[in-house]
């Protein structure tokens, strides 16, 4: 491996774990639209040029308007994308906040408990998964307060 591809990985392993999830589901996500797109564009583009092919029965009227329609299709195709790349990263943002939210918590007040302090109760947000372990370190923490009294 390169020096270059060493310090392109260890940039993307500096990335908070939400981002890190949050930009991968938005990629997979926009490549599957990508390739949709493309399909679509490459029959739309086939369409109109056959219609067109056959030019000595249609009119230069009919003619341009065909060319502005097919541009108005290209250029609707490039804002669905754009929009539903935009959609996907907020709604897998909002998902991988409910998930990674509490194991960033948890790993704040385990860094807490290894400087000694154990004065802080563990909370979770209403809607965050894992509940079951504020009950787990809050155990634990009073465990620690019991042996140090």
């Amino acid at each position: 491996m390169s020096k270059t591809t060493k310090q392109d990985t260890r940039k993307l392993q500096a990335l908070p774990v939400q981002m890190k999830y949050t930009m991968l589901m938005t990629l997979s996500a926009g490549v599957m639209g990508l390739i949709m797109i493309f399909v679509m564009a490459f029959f739309i583009q086939r369409n109109y040029t056959i219609f067109m092919g056959d030019e000595l029965g249609v009119s230069a009227q009919v003619v341009e308007i065909v060319r502005s329609e097919q541009r108005t299709l290209e250029i609707t195709l490039f804002f669905l994308f754009i929009t539903s790349v935009l959609i996907t990263f907020g709604f897998s943002f909002f998902v991988t906040r409910r998930l990674v939210g509490p194991m960033v918590a948890l790993q704040r007040h385990l860094w807490l408990f290894t400087q000694g302090d154990y004065s802080h109760d563990f909370r979770l947000r209403k809607n965050d998964e894992f509940k079951e372990l504020e009950i787990l370190v809050n155990e634990l923490r009073k465990t620690q307060l019991n042996r140090s009294a």
